[in-house]
């Protein structure tokens, strides 16, 4: 589906000689927000045209350029400009309407963009009740409002931003074995030589709802491996900049010293012990290490906690959820606006709380 947005004085005038409409309406007579079926003179082509004000109307046909170009140059012929969507959306929407409808033109789940969706109308009427607010010199009441988005920040943002999960542990625990599992199919090379991860290998999903990043990160040891070196060097950065770190361990280990002082040193927030199938029967699980952490025991052979180790990553990435009604910043400059705007509340500066709010993208 192509979106084709015409504005201008004679914009239904324009589409009106362009289409036929079954019943002869034209496109000019209608309702606000009506929708109007026809075929495109030029064409021969069915599409649909919305009315989205006296001079504003969106032309709905096949997604492919040859149909969306044809309706371009019928309306080009008559007078009117091809500008692209962002230049349009700025030139006829405020900031907070534009910014929101293209965060939600780079969701990648059908979660996501049900939350950006909600936004596109629920944001701009926010803004707007900040900015009564301030006029009314009920300075308070704004700033609590705004105090109130910025909460959710960093919720609103990773709607379109993946999280990145990252699993790390020593050599031959199984790591890129469980990316495979957890991502469908075989993502990351598997060997039983320690040390086959050498670079960090990523992979874009959604684990329940949410875009994610996975990170396969190098077997974490003493090394003289220059490269091994390099590669344990990334492994440790990446750990560093996670939005949730993995400590994967081969069950079978009972090292508890070892076990204890990888996980003082990644500071992770889940324990993997993989490799159950691996267990001999009656066999004890030591745990002593991971009492304190969120523990899951797997299998990538018999897919044992494969799925609860999903649920939990889900739980852990988004632990809380905003209400229907709260609205919150989804750019980085939503966010910077949002803080300028309560700075000048706190300094009692009302005038430029509109500058920051408002002013030109």
């Amino acid at each position: 589906m192509a979106v084709v947005a015409v504005h201008g004085e004679l914009a239904g005038a324009a589409i009106d000689e362009c289409l036929q409409t079954p019943n002869g309406t034209p496109i000019t007579s209608r309702k606000h927000q009506d929708v109007a079926y026809g075929i495109w003179k030029s064409t021969g082509e069915d599409l649909v045209v919305s009315k989205r004000g006296e001079k504003h109307f969106e032309i709905h046909c096949h997604g492919g350029t040859t149909a969306s170009q044809a309706v371009i140059r019928s309306l080009s012929g008559r007078g009117f400009v091809e500008i692209s969507a962002t230049e349009f959306a700025t030139q006829f929407q405020d900031f907070w309407s534009v910014s929101t409808q293209l965060a939600l033109t780079h969701a990648t789940t059908s979660k996501t963009a049900s939350f950006l969706l909600r936004l596109t109308t629920q944001l701009p009427k926010q803004i707007q009740q900040i900015r009564s607010y301030v006029t009314a010199n009920e300075k308070e009441t704004a700033a609590a409002q705004i105090q109130s988005m910025l909460r959710w920040s960093n919720f609103g943002q990773h709607l379109t931003a993946p999280r990145t999960v990252v699993l790390c542990g020593q050599p031959n625990v199984g790591k890129s074995s469980l990316v495979n599992a957890i991502t469908g199919f075989q993502r990351a090379i598997v060997h039983d030589i320690p040390g086959t991860t050498r670079d960090v290998v990523s992979q874009a999903l959604a684990i329940d709802g949410w875009p994610v990043t996975l990170k396969d990160t190098a077997g974490i040891r003493d090394s003289d491996n220059p490269i091994e070196i390099q590669g344990i060097a990334q492994a440790r950065e990446q750990i560093s900049k996670s939005d949730l770190t993995i400590c994967v361990f081969d069950v079978n280990e009972t090292q508890q010293a070892a076990r204890a002082e990888f996980i003082s040193q990644t500071a992770p927030d889940l324990i993997v012990l993989n490799k159950t199938d691996l267990l001999s029967p009656g066999q004890p699980l030591v745990l002593d290490s991971t009492d304190e952490f969120p523990t899951v025991r797997t299998s990538v052979k018999t897919n044992q906690g494969i799925r609860e180790l999903l649920e939990i990553i889900g739980a852990e990435l988004v632990s809380e959820i905003p209400s229907d009604t709260q609205t919150y910043p989804v750019t980085a400059e939503q966010q910077q606006r949002l803080e300028e705007a309560l700075d000048c509340l706190n300094q009692n500066s009302t005038a430029a709380v509109s500058q920051a709010l408002d002013r030109l993208h």
